[in-house]
């Protein structure tokens, strides 16, 4: 294929997607997610003044693991659905008001992009088509970059706390969700779920259990796209995208994140790639029969399980056993408990008085939105 085809078709799949998002313009974000936005990126910073907790863990730089007590709840539930449909309600405030913050805006810069943000701005979680392949006598491919908001604390668990809401800004990263069959060096999103998340909430106890999720240390994941030497080269990026400067605490952490992927894109490990794919299957239409999901469940579970061992403290819930006291994991990730109070009401839905109107408004406006998958 000619460069000037390849230019052709990059630009028309920028102009689509650019139209998009201009035309799905919603309202400017409320006071009160925009406070949330304050308080997760304040709640970031705090987690630990010291940038070297990036490079802890090779296999998963810029990670801690948050410990939660919580139930995990029925995924075909009222209370799932419920959750499920309150977050719906909220995405697109979140998107636009995390892009409108300064810091915010910096950090999607070279995250995202330009074109990613201006999803953003538009409520939609951002994407881009990266690359087009045409092959003669063959459907044209087309590979999108794309992204999705990853609940830390997931909405399938109750944690036993009930001073925040799992839909709550402090609790949402924007990760990448790119899956290219069996490559999945781009999917650190499915990854988290299929080797920390899924073997410790699949077959646990009906009682409250300790559940160790992931917690990225920045609000988009992975924070660079690029590698970034000093300081000096990733100011000069910024100011190259227009965008804000950066707080100190920040720019730290994201020349330790450049240093521990070798100054490269972060990729997901290949020994992963599999039960990262194997997340991904669970999603398909030829596997939504009950019977054969449950199964690729189980499968996956003990698979990942065996792997997840070497990540988890002891005291960890996998498909249902608990690691002994004894128990050493051979990777280290830092452990923190951040399940405090918080100070925004960004998750609480309307009165009821007002939630019929505001439900209405929100139908019209998510119509054209794609939808967050059940996980």
């Amino acid at each position: 294929m000619s460069l000037l085809l390849r230019i052709m078709i990059r630009t028309t799949s920028y102009n689509v997607i650019y139209l998009m998002a201009k035309r799905a313009k919603t309202s400017v974000p409320g006071p009160e997610m925009i406070n949330a936005i304050n308080e997760m990126l304040r709640n970031l910073e705090d987690i630990s003044a010291d940038p070297s907790i990036v490079g802890s863990c090779p296999e998963l730089p810029g990670i801690v693991l948050d410990k939660v007590e919580a139930t995990v709840l029925d995924r075909k539930g009222s209370e799932y659905a419920r959750v499920t449909a309150e977050y719906d309600a909220l995405r697109a405030e979140y998107f636009q008001a995390l892009v409108a913050h300064p810091v915010g805006r910096a950090l999607a810069l070279i995250a995202v992009g330009p074109e990613g943000v201006e999803m953003m701005e538009s409520g939609r979680p951002p994407s881009s088509i990266a690359e087009v392949r045409i092959v003669p006598s063959k459907p044209t491919r087309a590979r999108r970059e794309s992204y999705n908001c990853h609940h830390i604390v997931p909405k399938s668990v109750r944690p036993v706390s009930n001073a925040l809401s799992v839909n709550h800004a402090t609790n949402f990263v924007v990760a990448n969700t790119t899956r290219k069959g069996r490559d999945q060096s781009e999917n650190p999103h499915h990854f988290w779920h299929s080797l920390l998340l899924h073997p410790q909430t699949h077959n646990a106890p009906d009682q409250p259990i300790p559940i160790y999720v992931v917690r990225p240390l920045f609000p988009f994941y992975p924070p660079i796209t690029q590698g970034y030497k000093s300081v000096e080269e990733l100011r000069n990026k910024l100011a190259s995208l227009g965008a804000p400067s950066l707080p100190e605490v920040w720019e730290k952490r994201i020349l330790q994140f450049s240093k521990a992927s070798n100054h490269r894109p972060y990729v997901v490990p290949k020994e992963f790639h599999e039960i990262t794919r194997m997340f991904g299957e669970l999603f398909k239409t030829a596997n939504k029969d009950s019977t054969v999901n449950n199964e690729l469940r189980a499968t996956l579970a003990e698979k990942a399980a065996k792997l997840a061992a070497d990540f988890l403290p002891a005291g960890a819930y996998l498909d249902g056993k608990q690691l002994p006291p004894d128990h050493k994991p051979k990777r280290i990730l830092p452990v923190v408990q951040t399940n405090q109070e918080s100070a925004t009401a960004a998750q609480k839905p309307a009165p009821a008085k007002n939630r019929a109107k505001k439900a209405q408004r929100q139908s019209a406006a998510n119509q054209s939105k794609p939808r967050q998958q059940a996980i």
